[in-house]
């Protein structure tokens, strides 16, 4: 639930190669309407020398030269699906392209084919990225020592995550390998939660940060089950709030946090708990502690428990709702239950430190 800050352009010249693929393809079917697989190597070599290295390779070619017979100008719908991308996750344009129609079967076959084969050549990756594997390369930039941006529970790491399609291929196959549509998360929120949903309009974690636009609200007051809710910010406009709320219903994010985060809650406020008392007995070493000191101590160490939260924002789970949780607290002034502990650690506060 973070804004992506890391190098997200790191897959650039995938989208350039693309655009060289689809220019060869132009430049052939006005040449001539039944090109051949020569004309076409030719012409794509001539855009971009570097295809000479990969374009015996595999069934690269022959791939391409599958899409002669496309009745679509490729290249433009290409363009205009990548230009509009975030009208398409604002919802001002439905991305319907022109080959998303079933008779253009073949021609999503191959736009995945760049993704799921053509990314994992090695000979591609030598010339268009002087390494092996680029694909791996970025899912280890992107991952690493970080949480999910889409849950903010889940560490991920380049041997145990997806990369994920925010707007799924089996939709929106001429994006398959479009950079900005390609998210590196955690296998629960690509594989077993969204899948090849979406929702529309959305916010993307590459643009905006979620977590800046609502607020979770913690009722804690049966401790055995806390409940969450989701409060949007008052100055969000109306398509903010929605891009966030189909966001957080896409990732299912509530039903999640009410399960996987409550003991994490418990938990922090304990270690908050902690530090006040380690405060308490440093000053119970020069004299006796009041009322006063707990109350002090106790808000001062939700207030450095923010601080040091935030300092691990993105690298440890739940800093969002951690936060949040925190500030609730303070901004009510809801000590009550940590003055009771604190004065059962000592018997009561007669008899604190006498």
């Amino acid at each position: 639930m973070y804004k992506v800050i890391e190098n997200i352009d790191f897959l650039r010249p995938y989208h350039q190669l693309v655009c060289d693929i689809l220019k060869a393809l132009r430049r052939s079917s006005r040449q001539n309407v039944t090109y051949t697989k020569l004309t076409l190597k030719n012409n794509l070599i001539s855009i971009n020398p570097l295809f000479s290295s990969i374009v015996n390779r595999g069934a690269f070619l022959d791939n391409i030269h599958k899409l002669k017979d496309s009745q679509v100008d490729i290249y433009k719908e290409y363009g205009s699906s990548v230009r509009r991308y975030k009208s398409i996750l604002n919802r001002k344009w439905n991305g319907r392209s022109k080959l998303n129609h079933t008779s253009s079967k073949e021609i999503k076959n191959v736009f995945i084919f760049f993704y799921e084969n053509l990314v994992e050549y090695k000979t591609l990756n030598e010339a268009f990225f002087q390494n092996v594997n680029s694909l791996s390369n970025f899912r280890a930039i992107m991952s690493l020592n970080k949480v999910c941006p889409y849950c903010d529970i889940n560490k991920i790491n380049k041997d145990s995550v997806s990369v994920d399609h925010y707007l799924p291929k089996s939709t929106f196959p001429i994006l398959s390998i479009y950079p900005d549509n390609l998210i590196v998360s955690c296998k629960a929120c690509n594989e077993s939660i969204k899948g090849e949903n979406y929702l529309l309009p959305i916010i993307h974690p590459y643009y905006e940060d979620v977590s800046s636009y609502f607020t979770f609200v913690i009722n804690d007051s049966n401790e055995e089950k806390f409940e969450i809710e989701i409060k949007m910010n008052k100055d969000n406009s109306k398509l903010l709030s929605e891009k966030v709320q189909n966001f957080l219903s896409l990732f299912k994010i509530k039903e999640r946090y009410e399960i996987d985060m409550i003991g994490d809650l418990k938990d922090f406020r304990q270690d908050i708990r902690k530090r006040a008392y380690a405060e308490l007995r440093g000053i119970a070493r020069n004299r006796n502690i009041t009322d006063v000191d707990i109350r002090e101590c106790t808000e001062n160490s939700y207030k450095e428990a923010i601080i040091q939260n935030e300092l691990l924002h993105r690298a440890v789970d739940g800093t969002k709702i951690k936060n949040d949780y925190i500030n609730q607290i303070l901004q009510r002034g809801d000590f009550q239950s940590d003055i009771d502990y604190l004065e059962s650690q000592f018997g009561g506060i007669g008899n604190l430190f006498n």
